[in-house]
Order: structure tokens, then C-alpha cells, then sequence
């Protein structure tokens, strides 16, 4: 958990892939200090004629949204936006005019991964300790 999911009809290789979630998981780290595992990325095709604007085919547009677990400022939430957008405009040449991008916001209380649920933003390397029977070398 966070799990950014980049839905986008550019033609991205797997190392271009590889660049934008190392960039990604980068910034996620730098804005809420949570731990590289925790750190989902998703690329999804979106086809020409899948995405619309304003009632009309939207060409070359991307959308990037990010669940995450809740308790960050809005300052924090808006510069992690602003730096995820600079990021993939500089990894892929797209425009950030072209960009949607979103972050929400969910309590850890509901989320689970690796059958356990979260611990809340701050609370990750005790959980991490108390877990690592489970998580094995995500925990290392």
C-alpha cells in the first residue's frame, strides 16, 4: 500500500516502466516516509477512444491515481502531487497538461496486504517488526 495506478496510451518499454516506479516509489518515500515495499505501481493500457474529455476522445491523455493510506497534511498531499507529475512528464516527454492525476485517501484500518492490515502513516517500522515472521524479506 499506496497503490499508484498509471493508466496511459503511450507506448511505455519495461525499462521506461521500471524508471517511473523506482522515480515513483523515490518520491512516495521523500513525502511520507513509508517504506519501499509498501509501495504498489500499476500500468494500465488505455486504448485510443477509452479515455474522454468534455464528451470527446481524449488523445494522449493519462491518468494516475493513487490510493494511499490517510493522515498526511494537504500540503504534503499537493507536493507529492506536483513531484509525480514533473516526474512522469520528465521520464515519458509527455506533458503535464495531459496529466490527470489523483490522490485518495483511505484509512489503513481498511486496507490489507500480505493479510495483515496496515499500520497508520508513522506506526510502519514497529509493524514491520511485530510482522516479519509474515513478511519475510519485505520486512528486511
Amino acid at each position: 500500500m499506496p497503490v499508484y495506478s498509471c493508466s496511459t496510451p503511450l507506448a511505455l518499454s519495461p525499462e521506461l516502466k521500471g524508471a517511473i516506479a523506482k522515480e515513483f516509489t523515490r518520491i512516495h518515500r521523500e513525502f511520507t516516509g513509508a517504506p519501499e515495499p509498501f509501495v504498489n505501481i500499476v500500468f494500465l493500457d488505455l486504448p485510443y477512444g477509452s479515455h474522454y474529455l468534455g464528451g470527446a476522445v481524449r488523445e494522449n491523455g493519462t491518468l494516475i491515481n493513487a490510493i494511499v493510506r490517510a493522515g498526511r497534511t494537504l500540503e504534503t498531499r499537493q507536493a507529492l502531487l506536483k513531484s509525480l507529475s514533473a516526474a512522469w512528464s520528465r521520464l515519458t516527454g509527455q506533458p503535464e497538461r495531459k496529466l490527470v492525476i489523483r490522490v485518495e485517501e483511505a484509512d489503513a484500518e481498511t486496507i490489507m496486504e500480505a493479510g495483515l492490515i496496515m499500520p497508520r502513516p508513522g506506526e510502519e517500522t514497529a509493524w514491520m517488526a511485530a510482522n516479519k515472521e509474515t513478511l519475510g524479506e519485505l520486512a528486511a
